[in-house]
């Protein structure tokens, strides 16, 4: 296996820039050369035989049921493949589950798509969903209707790839959640406590409570969620509210107090400031535009 990596683009595999989504089915008889995702994650089911994974400079053994995320930026590869099947799904995260707004509030999710690509990268960590057999062969079904559609050309295939991505995703969010093996349960936990700020961000929420969720240290907490999301949990909870905010202010018409309360603000001049900080505009205005 090659010593220096080499920088993967998405346009390597599609040229569709208005579709930043690729699947296939992958035979890997020889090592695979470590690389870099530069413009996208990939999620990867392991359907056949066995590999060692490399990342970074941490190497374990992938088998049949085994499921995970690479995020940007992490380099990895394969060696001593016997039999090894794949699935590989390229796509950049934002643009794919921009439209798939309550899947934010699942624990799953969170481990799977956001924290485990983010810590593998930071530091060692093994943890993955394991498929059951009988989860492993619903999963296996969805990628065979997804590679048939991706390959199809049939009208509105677009369409009916974001769907089935977000079938898959769910299913497996689901199953992440519910697997809690010991070598994963603090990421789920910490996964949890997102998944509580999501569910319930109109209400008070300390970083000590978020903390005791993910059964770390204060510290580890704010400094494993800012390193993932590019926030402080009250930057990521005021954000989920101004968002709220928004949907409240184009589809109701709630007084700016109302909305405020609502939105788990107790001062309607506070609430202002920081929806004309973040948006540009104040919520009146920002109500009257078409």
């Amino acid at each position: 296996m090659k010593n220096n990596s080499v920088e993967a683009y998405l346009s390597w595999f599609t040229d569709d820039v208005d579709f930043p989504f690729f699947i296939q089915y992958g035979w890997h008889e020889q090592d695979l050369y470590v690389h870099c995702h530069r413009d996208f994650n990939e999620l990867v089911i392991v359907t056949e035989g066995s590999a060692v994974h490399v990342v970074n400079s941490e190497e374990y053994t992938i088998e049949k049921g085994d499921v995970f995320v690479v995020g940007n930026d992490t380099i990895h590869g394969y060696k001593n493949p016997e039999n090894f099947r794949i699935c590989n799904i390229m796509y950049r995260h934002s643009e794919m589950f921009s439209a798939l707004p309550d899947i934010m509030t699942s624990a799953g999710y969170q481990a799977l798509f956001v924290l485990e690509p983010r810590i593998t990268k930071e530091q060692s960590f093994r943890s993955r969903l394991r498929l059951k057999h009988e989860n492993y062969k619903a999963v296996k079904l969805l990628l065979d209707d997804m590679i048939h559609e991706y390959k199809s050309g049939s009208e509105c295939r677009k369409t009916m790839l974001i769907s089935q991505f977000a079938r898959l995703a769910v299913t497996l969010s689901r199953l992440y959640s519910f697997d809690n093996g010991d070598n994963r349960q603090d990421m789920v936990n910490i996964a949890k406590a997102v998944s509580y700020m999501e569910n319930n961000f109109t209400e008070d929420i300390s970083a000590g409570q978020l903390a005791e969720l993910s059964h770390y240290s204060e510290r580890h907490f704010m400094r494993i969620f800012r390193k993932t999301y590019n926030a402080s949990p009250l930057e990521y909870i005021i954000d989920l509210r101004i968002n709220h905010a928004c949907m409240l202010l184009k589809s109701t018409d709630m007084s700016i107090s109302e909305t405020a309360e609502k939105c788990g603000f107790d001062n309607v001049n506070y609430f202002s400031r920081l929806f004309k900080k973040r948006m540009g505009i104040t919520p009146s205005g920002y109500r009257k535009e078409d």
